[in-house]
């Protein structure tokens, strides 16, 4: 807990009060909290000594809850400065876990009036009678024709949210049921997605063991695509006549050429077994940086899809 994390909106100084309760009152600077939102409230006393803000262990997992507001356990803070890490004895952690709010609050609510754009936030037996009431003004056999769409959303703006029998309990437990039908979509999303993704790198190693199985066939069958090539491009245009014997060979046959030795007959090819090595040791390491950042993207989308799942799991 950082102080520049929070917003101060009390300061007073009370006399001491062991029989009651002392007001902290907020109307000047009310805490004002939306449907679904959280808020922690941070109470402090600079009065020395363990006698002054009174709270109480942990009993339950909700010190209180309601149709409107529920207060869950904290921590107690036995510190004479606010956020302070040395606690009143000099020794030990300044803050107390598993600690209950003693005192009482005071709170008003705010009903939410029906729109369009809130009408997934009230009961289902709101939502059908407004469903209702709207097929109702569609039949020309029916009185509420007659009336506009406006005057329909001002009659169903002006209707409280619970005389239809809606109840609490039950809206809560309809939007916790819709909370997990979301979760549950949600991580089959994320299971189709990674699904996709390991189909695709599959596909990717599959083909890649293809063309690895591909270039060892060849290497086995002493097959180079070069030596294809350069076969398919040679024409034999010698001639076997006596005539064309006479008439091309012009050169002394006494006369020494280069190359004219038996073992000769091939044009010299010049080979560098270290630059061979090298461009092979190139490929080698590219091949394995290649499947080092797919396991690696393998790896991460894995975990992301893990913690996707324990994230939608926790709420």
């Amino acid at each position: 807990m950082k102080k520049k994390f929070w917003t101060k909106i009390y300061e007073k100084t009370h006399r001491p009060c062991v029989s009651g309760y002392k007001e902290l009152d907020l109307s000047s600077n009310p805490i004002v909290l939306k449907p679904g939102q959280v808020r922690g409230i941070y109470i402090h006393s600079t009065r020395r000594g363990d006698a002054a803000i009174v709270y109480d262990n942990k009993v339950k997992r909700k010190t209180h809850d309601d149709g409107f507001i529920t207060i869950l356990p904290g921590r107690a803070h036995v510190s004479e400065k606010a956020f302070g890490s040395v606690p009143i004895w000099g020794w030990g952690s300044a803050w107390r876990d598993n600690r209950e709010f003693v005192g009482q609050i005071k709170y008003g609510a705010c009903y939410s009036l029906w729109n369009p754009s809130k009408n997934l936030s009230f009961g289902e037996n709101f939502r059908t009678a407004a469903r209702s009431l709207f097929m109702c003004q569609r039949r020309l056999e029916s009185p509420f024709s007659k009336l506009p769409d406006d005057c329909i959303y001002f009659i169903l703006n002006m209707m409280r949210w619970d005389w239809v029998n809606d109840t609490t309990v039950a809206m809560r437990r309809e939007q916790k049921h819709l909370r997990r039908l979301r979760r549950e979509q949600m991580m089959e999303e994320a299971d189709a997605i990674v699904a996709e993704m390991e189909n695709e790198s599959r596909a990717a190693e599959e083909d890649a063991a293809v063309a690895y199985d591909r270039e060892n066939d060849d290497e086995v069958l002493g097959v180079d695509e070069n030596d294809v090539a350069n076969d398919e491009m040679d024409v034999d245009v010698s001639d076997d006549s006596e005539d064309a014997d006479s008439s091309d060979d012009d050169t002394d046959p006494n006369e020494y050429n280069w190359g004219d030795h038996v073992t000769a007959r091939t044009a010299f090819n010049y080979s560098d077994d270290n630059d061979s090595d090298s461009d092979s040791n190139v490929s080698e390491e590219e091949e394995e940086d290649d499947e080092e950042t797919e396991s690696m993207q393998r790896g991460v989308m894995l975990r992301a899809r893990r913690s996707l799942r324990r994230m939608l799991r926790s709420r």
